[in-house]
C-alpha cells in the first residue's frame, strides 16, 4: 500500500501533498532539474520528495543554463560548475535512483578528461541506488563508459550516444535489461581496421536473458560484440558498411532467429541476406530504399522470399534525383518481385515515407497494390523537404487510386 505525506497540521497543507509519495515523485520527475529544485523550496514535503526524486534528468536544457549565468565564461569554468552541481545534487541524494539520465552533446574532446573522472563516480553512485534506466548522450566517442555499468544487476533499460566501450575484462550478465540502444558507439580503439572488423581484439561477451530490444546505429566493431538473448524480440542496425556485421551475425544466430521486428538500411541488409535461410520476421522497417537499381529490386525480393510470415512492412525512400527515370516493367527482376508478392497472404499494411513522387515510386506502389492479396492499409507520408509539393496531392491521388489492387480491402491514407 503506497505511503502518504500526512503532515502534523494538515489544514496548513494544501491537497498536493497529502498524495502519495509516489505520486509527488511522479510529478517531481516531470519536471526539469531547475523546476524540481524551485519546487522543493516551497516546503519541507516538497523538500524531501526532491532529495529523494528517482528520476535524474541532466540534458541540454540543464546544461544551457550554465551558459546563461556566464556567457563569457570559459569551457573549463562551465564544466566544473555543471560537475560540481550534479555532485551535490547525487551527494544529498537519499534513496533509490530508477533513472539517471546524462544527455550533453556540446561536450568537447578537451573536457572529456575532466567529465570521464566525476562521471565514472556518478555511474558507480547510481548503479549502488538502484537505477533501472540509464541514458547517456556526448559529442565526442573519447568518453569511456566504466565496467560498472555491465555489472549492475537492476538495470532494464540503456541507451547509449557517441562514446567508446572498452574491451569487458570477462563475460558479464545484464539480469534484468529489456531494452539496449548503442548509437555511434565504438566498441574498442577508435579508427583502426573498423571496417573490416580485424582489430585485434577480445571479443565483448554479454549475457541478457530478459533482452526484446536492441538497436546498433552506425556503431564501429560491432563484430567484436557477442550477445546472448534467447528472448530478443526487436532488433535495429544502421551502419555504413554492411560487409563487416556477417561476423557479429554468425556468431549470434540463436540471438536473431527469435526476432519479430527488424528494421534495417540497405547496407544492414545485404549483410542479413547473406547469412540467414529464412526469417520469423512479422514487422519490417527499411531506411534508405533506392528503387532504381536492379540490386536493390533483387536484394528486395531475395527479403521477401526470406520473411514468408511478414505481416508489416515499413519503407524510408531515398531521395531520387530523377523523377522521371522508369522501370523497365518486362525486367527479370521485376517479375520475380510480382512472383513472390502474390505468396505474402499475411502482409496486410504497408507504410511509405519520404515519398517525393518520382515515377520509381509510383511504380513500386503500383507493383505492390497489384500483387499483395492481403493488402488491407497503404500509408504514404511525403517527404519532409521542399522536393514534394503536396499542393499536387490530389492529382498523385487520383492517378494512385486508378492502380488495380489485388485486395478489395487495401485503402490508401495520405499524411
Amino acid at each position: 500500500m503506497a505511503r502518504s505525506l500526512v503532515p502534523r497540521n494538515p489544514d496548513a497543507m494544501d491537497k498536493i501533498c497529502r498524495l502519495p509519495v509516489e505520486i509527488v515523485d511522479h510529478i517531481m520527475g516531470l519536471l526539469s532539474i531547475l523546476e524540481a529544485a524551485i519546487t522543493a523550496s516551497f516546503s519541507k514535503v516538497w523538500r524531501d520528495a526532491w532529495f529523494g526524486l528517482s528520476h535524474l534528468c541532466f540534458d541540454e536544457q540543464f546544461f544551457s543554463l550554465f551558459c546563461k549565468k556566464d556567457p563569457q565564461g570559459s569551457e573549463y569554468v562551465e564544466d566544473y560548475s555543471c560537475s560540481y552541481v550534479i555532485t551535490k545534487i547525487l551527494l544529498q541524494h537519499k534513496g533509490s535512483i530508477r533513472k539517471f539520465v546524462f544527455l550533453h552533446s556540446g561536450v568537447e574532446a578537451l573536457t572529456v578528461k575532466s567529465q570521464s573522472f566525476h562521471m565514472s563516480r556518478w555511474l558507480l553512485q547510481v548503479t549502488r541506488q538502484g537505477v533501472e534506466e540509464i541514458e547517456l548522450r556526448f559529442s565526442s566517442k573519447e568518453y569511456k563508459l566504466p565496467n560498472c555499468v555491465f555489472s549492475c544487476s537492476t538495470l532494464t533499460r540503456l541507451h547509449l550516444f557517441s562514446l567508446s566501450i572498452e574491451p569487458l575484462s570477462s563475460p558479464c550478465t545484464l539480469p534484468n535489461v529489456t531494452s539496449l540502444l548503442f548509437d555511434r558507439v565504438c566498441f574498442g580503439t577508435r579508427n583502426v581496421g573498423v571496417r573490416s572488423g580485424t582489430r585485434n581484439l577480445p571479443n565483448y561477451d554479454v549475457h541478457v536473458p530478459k533482452l526484446k530490444d536492441l538497436s546498433f546505429l552506425y556503431c564501429e566493431g560491432v563484430p567484436h560484440f557477442n550477445i546472448t538473448a534467447q528472448n530478443l524480440y526487436s532488433l535495429t542496425i544502421m551502419c555504413r558498411y554492411g560487409s563487416y556485421l556477417q561476423s557479429f551475425l554468425t556468431d549470434n544466430l540463436d540471438m536473431l532467429s527469435s526476432i519479430c521486428t527488424l528494421e534495417l538500411d540497405y547496407s544492414a541488409l545485404q549483410g542479413f541476406l547473406q547469412i540467414f535461410p529464412s526469417l520469423n520476421v512479422e514487422q519490417l522497417k527499411l531506411s534508405d530504399f533506392d528503387f532504381q537499381w536492379d540490386g536493390v529490386a533483387s536484394t528486395f525480393v531475395c527479403l521477401l522470399c526470406k520473411c514468408p510470415k511478414l505481416c508489416k512492412l515499413e519503407i524510408v525512400f531515398k531521395r531520387v534525383e530523377n523523377k522521371s527515370k522508369c522501370i523497365d516493367a518486362e525486367s527479370e527482376e521485376l517479375k520475380k518481385l510480382r512472383s513472390e508478392a502474390r505468396t505474402h497472404q499475411m502482409l496486410s499494411y504497408i507504410k511509405l515515407s519520404s515519398f517525393d513522387g518520382s515515377m520509381l515510386q509510383m511504380h513500386f506502389i503500383q507493383e505492390m497494390l497489384a500483387c499483395l492479396p492481403a493488402l488491407e492499409k497503404v500509408v504514404i507520408t511525403g517527404d519532409p523537404s521542399p522536393v514534394f509539393d503536396w499542393n499536387k496531392k490530389r492529382k498523385t491521388s487520383k492517378k494512385i487510386a486508378r492502380f488495380p489492387c489485388a485486395s478489395v480491402k487495401a485503402k490508401i491514407v495520405y499524411q
